[in-house]
């Protein structure tokens, strides 16, 4: 799945963030980022808690191809103004 999947899944409240972790990139402290962590169970359980998305097709996207998920972000924002 393409990481815009992912980040729909954010915007749409399906999955949140459960933590920080600190990551090293090279030899000095400056290279180190905070990341977000996310509960692989919460992902893995949202085939189920959303039914409603043909999840097989949302894997096989290509690049380019625009997301199922995007219309139901937009939707959604659309409906709460």
């Amino acid at each position: 799945m393409r990481r815009v999947e992912f980040e729909w899944m954010r915007r749409l409240g399906w999955i949140e963030q459960v933590s920080y972790g600190r990551v090293q990139f090279g030899a000095t402290k400056a290279g180190a980022a905070h990341v977000p962590l996310f509960s692989t169970g919460r992902v893995d359980d949202l085939p189920q808690q959303h039914p409603e998305i043909d999840w097989p097709a949302l894997r096989t996207l290509g690049k380019g191809q625009r997301s199922p998920l995007a219309v139901l972000c937009t939707g959604r924002e659309a409906a709460s103004s």
